[in-house]
């Protein structure tokens, strides 16, 4: 049964199952929902909490502009609210990406992570401002066509949003990207690590097997003939690649 909460910024975050937590972050664009699947897999051992990013599903517009370190402090106050002293973290796409941001900050948190299509950050300046000016072409085309613009995956479906606006301005304060992001530290990560990219999710899968060089405990899994949102593609494999990582944590 499905635990549903909203802290003190109205952030909606559900939990579901008991036992060891897994606290799940999806990408820019989906909601809480898609991770559905996993919910009727791993809730049999785990407790799944889950969160929607502000201006997306059930959480509100930020009245003040999101950043990356205020998002990875609603994740840590989501935690504290389930009493989650340490957990394990799955990421999509930008969530991905916030993962690594909370590892960084708050590393005694965190058993281990899973890393789903994930973009660790951009060393060029040049691939940066490419990256940046079609994020603004994003928000500016959610502004003006509203959510019948919204584009990706199987992990997005526009009737879950209360409106373009939120998303419009959380693409800009969350995918824009100002410095190297993860990359300078990746490293010295020092738990566990499962990188997941589906083969056909070509912009990601460079930025995969990076990860797994680099990543001193990374293992990583190409998901055959899944794309961005390979959890949903192809869920059984995504569930047993992650039961099996799960499996060898160390307590």
């Amino acid at each position: 049964m499905a635990r549903p909460r909203r802290n003190g910024t109205g952030i909606h975050h559900e939990a579901h199952g008991q036992g060891a937590p897994i606290l799940l972050t999806h990408g820019f664009g989906a909601t809480s929902r898609m991770w559905d699947e996993q919910i009727e897999e791993f809730t049999d051992r785990y407790r799944l909490i889950l969160w929607d990013l502000p201006g997306h599903g059930g959480s509100p517009t930020p009245r003040s502009a999101s950043t990356p370190d205020g998002l990875v402090k609603e994740m840590l106050a989501i935690l504290d609210s389930e009493n989650a002293d340490r957990a394990v973290l799955i990421g999509l796409g930008a969530g991905g990406a916030l993962t690594l941001r909370f590892w960084r900050d708050y590393p005694a948190r965190v058993r281990g992570l899973v890393l789903i299509g994930t973009m660790p950050g951009l060393r060029s300046g040049i691939a940066r401002e490419i990256w940046n000016g079609q994020v603004d072409e994003l928000a500016a085309t959610l502004e003006r066509d509203g959510l019948d613009a919204l584009e990706g995956g199987a992990e997005v479906d526009p009737r879950l949003h209360a409106g373009p606006l939120g998303l419009a301005t959380v693409a800009r304060a969350l995918l824009t990207q100002r410095d190297d992001g993860a990359l300078p530290w990746l490293a010295e990560i020092d738990v566990p690590v499962l990188i997941l990219v589906g083969s056909e999710d070509k912009p990601n899968l460079s930025a995969a097997h990076f990860m797994a060089r680099t990543v001193p405990h990374a293992r990583e899994v190409v998901i055959p003939r899944a794309n961005h949102a390979a959890n949903i593609h192809k869920s059984t494999a995504v569930n047993a690649a992650i039961r099996d990582f799960l499996g060898r944590l160390p307590p």
